[in-house]
């Protein structure tokens, strides 16, 4: 478990924590390039001093939640989250759901992201096509162990978008649908979108922007 909670926090914007290089026998296209383009901005992002200032942390936070969200379809992750019980819900249901479920996902991982300090490597490894889905394989590396990270693509309005991300074999949209059926064997659907608000809260107050949570081993 302690492998996956040091990388976990990476997931979501591709292994900013380090410069890309593509394998030698990669097979990269656009999906690929799609990934990378997003990581790169991430990092310029991080990177800019002017963004760095304290005054600016609310909106960099705010830069950074739009530059990931143009990049992973968090309505399609949400359906596939929520499984069979998406298509029983009002489209007013789906629509809070999914952003509740997106700030839960932004603020459990964007505090962290926001300790980049370089260091790590990620390698773009290949991309597999399959009409309109594309499956970007990734290995991340930070000179003690090394984590497949591949990410689930669909193309969606000319551009690719991740609607899942997986890790070492665990998936993301996997791992929270178990925890979401759960919760509906004994709560309501509304219980869960009530559970999933509270969350990301509590997750705000307790990981503020800027905490060294993500290199703690």
């Amino acid at each position: 478990m302690q492998r996956y909670k040091t990388f976990w926090a990476a997931i979501l914007i591709g292994g900013l924590v380090g410069g890309g290089e593509f394998g030698a026998m990669a097979a990269v296209g656009p999906a690929t390039e799609a990934v990378r383009k997003t990581v790169d901005e991430v990092i310029r992002i991080l990177e800019d001093p002017e963004w760095k200032k304290p005054e600016k942390k609310e909106e960099r936070r705010k830069l950074l939640e739009q530059t990931i969200a143009q990049r992973f379809n968090f309505l399609e992750m949400s359906r596939r989250a929520l499984g069979a019980e998406w298509n029983k819900r009002t489209p007013e249901e789906q629509k809070d759901f999914a952003a509740s479920f997106q700030t839960l996902l932004a603020n459990t991982y964007l505090g962290r992201i926001e300790t980049y300090s370089g260091g790590e490597k990620v390698q773009y490894l290949k991309e597999i096509v399959d009409g309109e889905y594309a499956d970007v394989y990734t290995k991340l590396d930070n000179g003690k162990m090394t984590v497949d990270i591949m990410y689930k693509m669909e193309m969606a309005s000319g551009d690719w978008r991740v609607y899942d991300v997986v890790v070492e074999g665990t998936g993301l949209v996997q791992n929270y649908r178990e925890q979401f059926k759960r919760i509906l064997r004994k709560d309501s659907f509304a219980e869960l979108t009530k559970q999933l608000r509270e969350k990301a809260e509590h997750v705000k107050a307790a990981v503020p922007a800027g905490a060294d949570s993500a290199r703690s081993r």
